[in-house]
């Protein structure tokens, strides 16, 4: 049997890391489009809905010519913006909505990702094998 540099689970692991790479870079360049071409507004928080627990989604909500809006925000800035409190937000006038301008960018993802492709990539069954003879 020829030795295969790639078990098939690895295969596996290598397009999904791929896939999930490609779509935090994505989702990053996507957020800074909007905070380079988005219009800085200031609306009125109608409601709040702020959740402590990380995995519960916070945010408020905003009306804008008689249709509401739900801004996700996390918990720290929600609980910054009670009921009919001002919020600065950037308008994107491409896709009809509000996003909450954070000042610095998380590259946390795409280094943890960007890591573990590299490390999926090098094929470990050849070492260890190897090693094993």
């Amino acid at each position: 049997m020829k030795d295969r540099i790639y078990t098939n689970n690895q295969k596996f692991i290598i397009i999904l890391l791929i896939i999930g790479l490609f779509y935090v870079i994505y989702s990053f360049l996507k957020y800074d489009r909007i905070l380079e071409n988005g219009i800085m507004v200031e609306r009125t928080v109608i409601s709040q809905n702020c959740r402590a627990y990380t995995k519960l989604e916070s945010g408020v909500i905003i009306r804008d010519e008689n249709k509401e809006y739900n801004v996700k925000l996390d918990y720290g800035n929600c609980i910054k913006y009670p009921k009919n409190s001002k919020i600065k937000l950037i308008y994107d006038k491409d896709n009809g909505a509000y996003t909450y301008p954070v000042k610095s960018q998380n590259y946390g993802k795409i280094y943890f990702l960007g890591i573990a492709l590299i490390l999926s990539v090098f094929p470990w069954s050849l070492i260890f094998r190897r090693k094993s003879s």
